[in-house]
C-alpha cells in the first residue's frame, strides 16, 4: 500500500467547487491519489459536510454524483470514540480540525493536506498546503 496522506475537506471543496485560485493544486493532489501514488484517506466526518455543503450549492443528485466519484479511490477513515475523546481534550481551537487530525493519526496517515495549516498547529503530522504537496 502506499503513504496514506489525509485530504482535508476544503481541498476537495476547491475542485467541486473550482474554487480559485485554489482548484489546479487541489486537482493535483486528488490526481495523485486517483493514480495510486498516495492513499487519499478522509473522514467518515468530511463525506458528511461535503455532502451537506455540496447539495445546499446544487443539490442532492449532483452532490451523491461527485461523492460517489470520490470514493472509487479515497478511503474513509472511521471517526470514532477515542477520537473524539482525544479531539475533545486537545488544544485544537477548531474542534472539526481536531476531529479530522486524531482520524488520521488513528489510521497511520503521514500528512495532512489542507489549505487550513494554521489550525492544525498542534498537529502530530506533517501539515502542507496542496500547492506545496505537489509542488
Amino acid at each position: 500500500m502506499s503513504e496514506r496522506i489525509f485530504v482535508d475537506s476544503d481541498v476537495i471543496l476547491d475542485v467541486a467547487l473550482a474554487r480559485q485560485p485554489f482548484v489546479e493544486a487541489s486537482q493535483q493532489v486528488l490526481a495523485l491519489c486517483e493514480n495510486g501514488a498516495f492513499t487519499g484517506c478522509i473522514s467518515s466526518n468530511s463525506v458528511a459536510n461535503i455532502y451537506y455543503i455540496l447539495r445546499k450549492l446544487g443539490g442532492d443528485e449532483k452532490a451523491r454524483i461527485f461523492i460517489k466519484q470520490l470514493l472509487k479511490f479515497l478511503v474513509i477513515i472511521p471517526v470514532d470514540h477515542v477520537g473524539m475523546s482525544k479531539a475533545l481534550d486537545s488544544k485544537f481551537t477548531d474542534f472539526e480540525d481536531a476531529i479530522q487530525h486524531f482520524a488520521a493519526l488513528s489510521f497511520c496517515c503521514t500528512a495532512i493536506v489542507t489549505r487550513n495549516v494554521q489550525d492544525y498547529k498542534f498537529a502530530e503530522l506533517n501539515v502542507v498546503l496542496p500547492s506545496v504537496f505537489v509542488g
